[in-house]
Order: C-alpha cells, then structure tokens, then sequence
C-alpha cells in the first residue's frame, strides 16, 4: 500500500466522520456499546472465473448479532440468513431475512422481522477495493406499523502486505438509511477498523464504530468474525 493510497484513505475517513458527528446535533446523548456477530458463511455452488480461480457463485450465510449496552445488557439481538449470488466479478445481488428484538430503552421491548433485497457493486483501483451494498428492507414490526427502509453502504478496503502476504487490511465504511414511511434519513453507522485473516478459512474485522440515531449516539467497539465452513 502506497502512502498517497494511505493519505486518501485517512481524509476519506475524516470527511465522513466530520459529516457523521455534525449529523447528530440533535442534543441526543452518547453511550458506549459493544457489537458482536458471527457469521457462518456456506458455499452454495462454485464455479471458476477467467483467471481460472475458484469463486463463489451462490453462497449462505448464517448470521448472529448481540450487541450490549447498558451495564453490559444485551440490549439488541438478530439471528437471520442471507444468500449472496454472484452474476460477475462486479455485480451480486443480495437476498435476505433477519429476526431482531431489542431493549434499546430500558424495559421497552421491540420485535421484527427484517427481509431484504438488493444489488452489491465491488470494483478495484489498484490496491484499493470498493463496495457498495444497495438493500430495500421491509420491517414487519410487533405492535408498530410496518415500515420500508433503504440502506447504502460503502465500503472501501486496503491491503498492508509485506513479502507479497497480506497482513492486515485496513477498512472504512458508513451505512445511511432512509426512511419511506418518515420521508428521511434517520440512521448512519460508519465503521472504521482492520480485517485480519486467522487462518484460511476464518477472519476478523475489529473496528471503532459510531451510529447516529435516536434514542441516542453510539461510540463503540465492534467484533466481526467470518467462519467459512467448507
């Protein structure tokens, strides 16, 4: 990775966490949570791409979500399934369905159902890759209306290689989410952090993130680990 790579890749960050805590000047309070998830990620059908490397073409991924808040409370939980399926090296649409209850305010509790479809674009520049997720999700919400939501997220990643092995990969990533039936945007998450890959098969994303929606802001720390199965 070069040091003009770097640069851009810090500004980028600051541009987007400068827009992020300018965002949330609602007067909401800032609390400290800790999200964790698990995901269990089965290749479905594989083929070989042009340069005769194995990719996947259909793929499930079993996905689990805890995140704690409070005096370290469970204070939101997701299970849910998604399938990924590849029609080229820079297009895969994404299909999938999540159950979510929470207690984000103190003994108040939500349950929904989340389904969701839509394209992911990736492209590589140089050493740099770009992600861009496009989902259209409907909630199916216990006791509230139904709701539709719109979510872009984007994603950029840099390998730091050493003796042609990737060490680590640094990544940036902020999702905003609009809202149909409130006519807004009410929601951004921006993660920044590193992927590291355990073994051939596993790898984990640390990251500091930072969500702005109500009740109230979230800094905090995220764990991600990738568990591919065969």
């Amino acid at each position: 990775m070069s040091r003009t790579t770097l640069r851009y890749f810090f500004a980028l960050f600051g541009i987007l966490l400068a827009g992020a805590i300018n965002g949330s000047s609602q007067g909401r309070p800032s609390v400290f949570q800790s999200w964790n998830q698990v995901q269990l990620i089965v290749p479905v059908a594989r083929s070989q791409n042009a340069e005769g490397k194995s990719v996947n073409d259909v793929t499930a991924i079993i996905d689990g979500i805890a995140r704690f808040g409070r005096d370290a409370d469970l204070t939101d939980g997701r299970l849910g399934i998604e399938f990924d399926f590849r029609a080229n090296k820079y297009l895969t649409f994404v299909t999938s369905a999540l159950y979510r209850g929470d207690e984000v305010v103190e003994n108040v509790h939500h349950y929904e159902t989340r389904l969701a479809v839509g394209p992911t674009f990736s492209a590589n520049w140089k050493q740099v890759l770009f992600r861009d997720r496009n989902l259209y999700e409907y909630r199916v919400r216990s006791g509230r209306n139904d709701i539709g939501v719109y979510r872009n997220r984007l994603q950029i990643s840099v390998p730091v290689t050493h003796d042609g092995k990737i060490l680590f990969s640094p990544f940036l990533s902020e999702e905003a989410f609009f809202d149909f039936g409130a006519k807004k945007w009410n929601n951004s998450e921006l993660f920044l952090g590193v992927t590291r890959r355990l073994n051939p098969r596993t790898e984990l994303d640390v990251a500091y993130i930072r969500n702005d929606t109500a009740p109230a802001n979230v800094n905090g720390l995220s764990l991600a680990l990738r568990i591919t199965l065969r």
